[in-house]
């Protein structure tokens, strides 16, 4: 993951990827932690990916890492345990899999999440936070701005339209 990182290129940008953080993606957590607030990533990608680049990405520890999961063991190599990683999935943390991920590393539903237009992969989270208890924010990046970014759009607009049924804020 460091190597991609450090290495690989955005194709249409150029720079490397290490270069390339979404800047309000780095302002908005640091804001977060500044008033009080834990951190997460909570991404679809594998944990010990994100885990590679979450600290010097974006502050966030590698123990505030919510993603997908590949079953593990503990295994006797050269007279030493070590973890070892099994070619099975344990949790896909994307669509309904994110709450039951959230779940089981936080133990609360959060009050502040943010997600992207793009394979609806973000309804389910959205709405794991809406329901709580008390006051809460979900935050959709609808990227459809190609001068200073990406666009892309989802097939029928599904986060857009769970957006504007369930009351999260969708922003450009």
């Amino acid at each position: 993951a460091r190597r991609v990182n450090e290495k690989g290129r955005q194709p249409k940008l150029d720079p490397s990827l290490i270069e390339l953080p979404y800047q309000p993606m780095i302002e908005l957590p640091t804001y977060l932690r500044q008033n009080g607030f834990q951190t997460w990533i909570c991404s679809g990608g594998t944990i010990d990916f994100v885990r590679a680049f979450a600290p010097q990405f974006y502050g966030i520890p590698i123990g505030q890492v919510i993603g997908s999961e590949v079953k593990r063991e503990s295994r006797m190599l050269d007279d030493r345990l070590v973890v070892w990683r099994l070619p099975e999935i344990d949790a896909i943390n994307d669509k309904e899999g994110k709450p039951v991920c959230i779940d089981r590393q936080i133990g609360k539903r959060p009050v502040f999440v943010g997600g992207n237009v793009g394979n609806f992969g973000d309804i389910a989270m959205m709405q794991y936070s809406k329901w709580r208890k008390g006051p809460s924010v979900q935050l959709l990046i609808n990227h459809d701005d190609a001068a200073r970014e990406f666009a892309y759009a989802e097939k029928e607009n599904a986060s857009l339209n769970a957006a504007q049924k369930h009351g999260f804020t969708a922003v450009s």
